[in-house]
């Protein structure tokens, strides 16, 4: 199974707002974890916050997808994010799969085993040769190296379109129209990259101002 690899940019585009990227890269500092490995699949570390009990954070790379034992309703929260970017900075060693993040990725698994599918129609009722009900992990690494070179992609055309503003000058930047920022907004998402759209949303309220 392939498993992609992730650089900064791209780990900053997952974050679920500017607050959550910017905690992220607070704690992607190697000072911030007790430890953290890879097994080459999943990426886990602990991570010591204001509690007795450090919070255990695990990301499944080839979702990504994420779990974290700290309260925060965001996500990935910015123990993913801050794991996923010390990871990327200073690559994790390789060990042996704890058995918190086994177990997690053992559920992962056979949830995709057992997701119900979706009503067949005529055509598709009429037999056909039995199939294993197993998850597909080729299929899943396929899916999220097309995720990432959409994200790669939206990065690169956001770098383009920043260098042509800055190329332009910055001064006239308050006298373009609302749909400048919402069409690069809309690139974004289109490209899977959440965080970055709503960064670029927020510059025309920062403008405006």
């Amino acid at each position: 199974m392939t498993v992609p690899s992730y650089k900064r940019p791209q780990i900053l585009a997952l974050a679920p707002d500017p607050a959550s990227a910017k905690a992220g890269e607070g704690l992607a500092r190697r000072a911030k974890w007790l430890h953290y490995a890879t097994d080459g699949r999943a990426l886990w570390g602990e991570c010591q916050g204001s509690g007795s009990t450090p919070y255990r954070t695990q990301v499944d790379l080839a979702g990504p997808a994420f779990r974290c034992s700290c309260p925060s309703r965001k996500f990935p929260c910015k123990h993913g994010l801050g794991l996923m970017l010390l990871h990327a900075d200073v690559p994790a060693a390789s060990a042996e799969t704890p058995d918190w993040v086994g177990e997690w990725l053992a559920k992962r698994e056979s949830r995709a085993a057992t997701a119900p599918a979706a009503p067949a129609t005529p055509a598709e009722a009429a037999p056909a040769p039995a199939a294993k009900a197993t998850a597909d992990p080729e299929a899943a690494a396929k899916r999220a190296e097309k995720r990432l070179a959409r994200v790669s992609a939206g990065v690169e055309a956001l770098g383009l379109w920043l260098a042509d503003a800055v190329r332009t000058g910055l001064d006239g930047a308050p006298q373009q129209p609302p749909g400048h920022w919402r069409e690069a907004a809309a690139r974004l998402d289109d490209a899977q990259a959440p965080g970055l759209a709503r960064r670029v949303r927020s510059l025309a309220a920062l403008v405006a101002a």
